[in-house]
């Protein structure tokens, strides 16, 4: 934040304090209480408000935060003082702890705090240990299945021709899958140029920073009190505001692996990048799997054939996915890519070899550096959807929303969502209220569920 000397001192502890919280959050879960999808979140930023010294207001503001029923209190109280423990444990081995805790009453402890060149290295260490055993082994593919099987829809609509078996067939990849050349995409799922708009505007108004009155759901008090002067005192109407739309700047990270071409129209996923790098104002795009590489140039030169160009320029695709590394990369070699004008913008199913620790590591700098982090996963287009998978935990407490991502109808539903609600509102697939499995079957059929 504007006027803090970042020290890598004050950084890592920062980072411990969100790893933390997303650790007490994980654990909870692991006992049965029914903590939110976004808790750890709001946990971190009441911390920001009561400070970290105190560890009655710490209990009290996690407590409002990540409990939501009343009686999972005595899970709560069982599990804060370990959590407690390794809070102040952490913060002490920085050598700054009060300073930290002095900034997070200040609202300087911040998820999403880091304007300017970061110096500061990695989270510290020794708080969350890696959630699901062997990053390359047999759980990574069994794990795989079980998350592929979302798009199986054979059983509910009871189909038996030899297409829809081919369609609801289950998938794999190993962790060290190789890649496979580009080809020639043709696509069943058009894009909806009026949905991909509305989306794109859902996006600049993400980046914009200035009010206008009018137009918007939100309530301009200022405006309403201004004008009540007049009244005596009586608020005759309640004046509104929305936001300044501005050209968006995103940060494109794409899983290129096979689980995901497996679920995803290709040619769709194509076309929504080429007119975003080709409408947007510095468009970055990163293509991922085991390693990552930038193919911005490819869109910006393939007036209009994005597969011909990336095939041309020996681009392949579809080997395993180690998403903590890939972020690794894009922080070492690319770190100009995300800023705080810059939404990050995430298509992966989450499905990772890697390890979980280098993933939370990965996604607390994303979360960080990046003016919002959206995850768009195509297997959110089912209704029986839930993000179980170790990559898709491990990632989700970082995200500001996680949703489906299968054809135009779902641009149509981020955009609905983020307009009406921002970023701190209710947004999420959790929040889609659409007929999912419709949706899904006609994703699975290769419609895309456009409209």
């Amino acid at each position: 934040m504007d006027g803090f000397d970042e020290t890598p001192d004050f950084v890592a502890a920062r980072d411990h304090v969100l790893r933390e919280v997303v650790l007490f959050a994980r654990t909870l879960r692991e006992e049965g209480v029914s903590v939110p999808a976004n808790a750890a979140i709001s946990a971190t930023e009441a911390l920001c408000a009561v400070g970290l010294t105190d560890r009655e207001g710490v209990r009290a503001a996690t407590h409002a935060t990540l409990v939501s029923d009343p009686r999972d209190t005595d899970a709560f109280e069982t599990q804060f003082p370990a959590f407690w423990h390794r809070l102040r444990t952490g913060l002490e081995a920085t050598a700054t702890a009060d300073d930290v805790g002095d900034r997070a009453g200040s609202g300087a402890l911040s998820t999403a705090d880091a304007d300017g060149t970061d110096d500061g290295g990695d989270a510290a260490d020794g708080s969350a240990a890696a959630a699901g055993g062997d990053p390359g082994g047999e759980g990574a593919d069994d794990e795989t299945v079980r998350e592929r099987r979302l798009v199986d829809h054979d059983a509910e609509t009871g189909s038996t021709s030899d297409g829809d078996r081919e369609r609801s067939r289950v998938s794999t990849y190993s962790a060290g899958g190789a890649g496979t050349p580009v080809a020639d995409e043709s696509t069943d799922a058009p894009l909806d140029r009026a949905a991909l708009r509305r989306f794109e505007g859902a996006l600049s108004t993400l980046a914009g920073r200035r009010w206008k009155p009018g137009g918007g759901r939100r309530i301009d008090a200022r405006r309403a009190l201004r004008s009540s002067v007049g009244t005596g005192g009586t608020v005759v109407s309640v004046p509104t505001r929305e936001r300044t739309p501005d050209a968006f700047r995103a940060c494109l990270l794409v899983d290129v692996s096979q689980s995901v071409l497996d679920t995803i129209d290709r040619g769709f996923l194509l076309a929504v990048l080429d007119a975003l790098v080709d409408d947007g104002r510095g468009v970055r795009v990163f293509f991922f799997d085991t390693e990552i590489r930038e193919v911005t140039a490819v869109f910006v030169d393939s007036r209009g054939d994005p597969a011909a160009a990336l095939e041309r320029a020996e681009v392949a695709w579809g080997g395993g996915t180690r998403i903590g590394d890939a972020i690794a990369d894009l922080r070492r070699r690319w770190p100009g890519a995300v800023d705080r004008r810059t939404v990050t913008l995430v298509v992966s199913d989450g499905l990772d070899v890697g390890a979980v620790d280098d993933l939370e590591r990965g996604m607390t700098w994303l979360a960080r550096r990046s003016r919002a982090v959206v995850w768009l996963n195509p297997l959110a287009a089912s209704a029986r959807y839930e993000p179980t998978c170790r990559g898709m935990a491990a990632a989700l407490p970082y995200v500001d929303g996680l949703f489906a991502f299968a054809g135009s109808d779902d641009l149509d539903e981020v955009a609905r969502q983020l307009s009406r609600h921002g970023l701190g509102g209710p947004i999420g697939y959790e929040h889609d209220f659409r007929d999912r499995t419709t949706a899904a079957r006609a994703a699975e059929a290769g419609t895309g569920g456009t409209s």
